[in-house]
């Protein structure tokens, strides 16, 4: 019972840092990675590392932190009119708005969680596990949001003259396969030493 307190506990401290990570990203120019024409966001790593560490629940969790940051810094600090689609104050369709910051981010944790679940059990290879999760969890999330930006805001986004099918474009091609790539590197490097770091604790 001790021991299950404590990992309790344990879960919740690395929750709460992985938050304060996500929003010192957020709200600090390091959460971005600008290459122009585009910034690569990294928001989405701690959110993939919290799901591979903790599990669903955490993972979901912290990604509804992850939306609700992303709500917040599009309503005060929108530097393009995509920007203001994410803000409830800003779009003219605050629900769908909401729904677009929040659902995508939890269903990331989520998947991220399962699939390294998965992949484990295939596998048997905890470094394998966390990439193929990192990479197909943020292969889901862009399309998501991507899915919820063109059946939520496509009609709105004509009216302000923002064209969603080159928005598309460049996500799909540079963002998004970007974003990938350093999902995988560097939720295996962080998320490889911890792991066998916690199984180690577990077996002690």
């Amino acid at each position: 019972m001790p021991q299950t307190t404590h990992a309790k506990t344990l879960k919740l401290a690395q929750l709460a840092m992985l938050i304060a990570i996500e929003a010192i990203m957020t709200f600090l120019p390091i959460g971005f990675i600008m290459i122009p024409p585009v910034s690569i966001t990294l928001l989405h790593i701690p959110v993939i590392i919290g799901a591979i560490l903790m599990g669903p629940l955490y993972g979901g969790i912290l990604g509804g932190s992850f939306g609700l940051f992303s709500l917040t810094k599009a309503s005060f600090a929108a530097t393009s009119p995509v920007d203001m689609m994410f803000s409830p104050f800003l779009s003219g369709a605050p629900i769908q708005s909401i729904v677009m910051c929040i659902i995508p981010r939890i269903l990331l944790g989520v998947i991220a969680a399962y699939l390294f679940i998965l992949f484990r059990k295939l596998t048997k290879n905890e470094v394998v596990s966390i990439l193929i999760a990192a990479l197909v969890a943020t292969a889901c999330h862009t399309v998501m949001v991507l899915g919820c930006l063109w059946l939520l805001f496509n009609s709105i986004a004509l009216e302000s003259g923002v064209t969603l099918a080159a928005v598309f474009g460049t996500v799909i091609t540079l963002n998004g396969i970007l974003e990938m790539l350093a999902a995988g590197v560097l939720a295996t490097a962080v998320c490889k030493p911890l792991w066998a770091f916690q199984k180690k604790r577990r077996l002690a």
